[in-house]
């Protein structure tokens, strides 16, 4: 049994290793466990076009320690597929920056087989909280948002007015048409589907070309190309026989739309004939897109639309005011997409719901207001 006198010696003696604790940080440092740390002078940079002087590089440094010790002729990489750096023998390294591609990658360890510390090789639970050790570097445009609206239509959603903030003289490629399609099926002379046949165009005896993907199982291909409305010379290859139209055909692709081609291989030799069905062109919607977008880091389902922006970087985000009152990230992303509609998209037009995602390695940021 402890008496209360006993009880009471026992809470003031508490009190008194409490106090001292507090009062001594590194006596709870102390009993830290070491672990692996990478530290960089900077991780945020703002993006800008890509220079021919080199400009849009920048070095940084950083250093690898575990605890407080150095760790040397460790190797780390800025990830996905970077070069491999080595730490010096005081920790420290530099890496190679480039602000002409948006981007949030991670600065990891990925190897520690020579790493030393104190001129020793590292022990084995070293080995662990080393390689667990990374940092982030994230380039991006700044974005400020100069407008939030009541939706007109909608009293539940807002309007949010938003711009990429642009260096003076800065290039920026927003989303736009890239290519357009080829696309259509190949078949043998009794209508049947072949399968990895690549089909081939090209100007002016080898200038402007494009190659297909192997046709799928169903005889399907398709590729991308910019039509200028000049002959163009059509192949299609199987294994080693090469199909060409007859002497002096070409195409003539129409300008600024996609097209799809049917093709059946003659049963003999090795000329397409170019009446139907053996070869049937037809314009068809849609083209493939590529820019920088904006979008925001919301739960999937998130039901927000965003415009495509001009070349002042401006845009437009229709959210639920519920949603934009919780003070989401923004993201951004170099999109890649094609898009099956007849309509071809331009600056300010309306996006899809749900077409703008974000990706692991895009920035996230928050906007600066007005």
């Amino acid at each position: 049994m402890i008496t209360k006198a006993r009880l009471f010696v026992l809470f003031a003696a508490a009190a008194v290793l409490w106090l001292w604790t507090a009062s001594h940080p590194e006596a709870n440092a102390h009993a830290e466990v070491p672990r692996g740390r990478i530290e960089l002078d900077q991780t945020s940079f703002v993006a800008k076009s890509w220079q021919s002087d080199g400009t849009h590089l920048t070095v940084i440094k950083g250093k690898l320690t575990y605890g407080e010790q150095p760790v040397a002729n460790a190797l780390l990489q800025v990830r996905p597929q970077g070069r491999n750096i080595v730490t010096r023998e005081d920790g420290s390294f530099e890496l190679l920056v480039d602000r002409s591609l948006i981007a949030y990658k991670p600065v990891s360890v990925v190897s520690v087989q020579d790493a030393m510390i104190a001129g020793k090789p590292i022990e084995s639970e070293m080995a662990d909280s080393i390689l667990s050790a990374s940092s982030m570097i994230s380039v991006y445009h700044p974005i400020e948002v100069t407008k939030v609206a009541t939706s007109e239509t909608d009293a539940s959603r807002v309007k949010v007015y938003a711009r990429f903030i642009i260096e003076k003289n800065d290039k920026i490629s927003f989303f736009q048409v890239d290519k357009y399609r080829i696309s259509g099926k190949v078949e043998d002379a009794n209508g049947s589907p072949v399968k990895d046949a690549i089909v081939w165009i090209d100007r002016e005896i080898g200038e402007g070309f494009a190659k297909s993907t192997p046709t799928d199982r169903n005889g399907r291909y398709e590729m991308y190309y910019w039509p200028e409305e000049e002959e163009t010379n059509l192949t299609v290859i199987v294994g080693t026989h090469r199909y060409t139209l007859p002497d002096g055909k070409v195409f003539i692709l129409p300008r600024d739309t996609s097209v799809d081609i049917q093709i059946r291989l003659p049963k003999e030799g090795l000329i397409i004939d170019d009446k139907s069905p053996n070869l049937v062109c037809t314009t068809s919607a849609g083209a493939k897109y590529n820019g920088l977008l904006a979008g925001l880091d919301v739960p999937p389902g998130t039901p927000y639309s965003v415009t495509i922006p001009d070349r002042q970087g401006r845009f437009v985000l229709t959210v639920p005011k519920a949603t934009w009152e919780k003070h989401p990230l923004f993201f951004e992303t170099i999109l890649t997409k094609f898009i099956a509609q007849d309509k071809v998209l331009r600056a300010g037009d309306e996006l899809p719901i749900g077409l703008v995602k974000p990706g692991d390695q895009d920035p996230r940021l928050g906007h600066l207001p007005r």
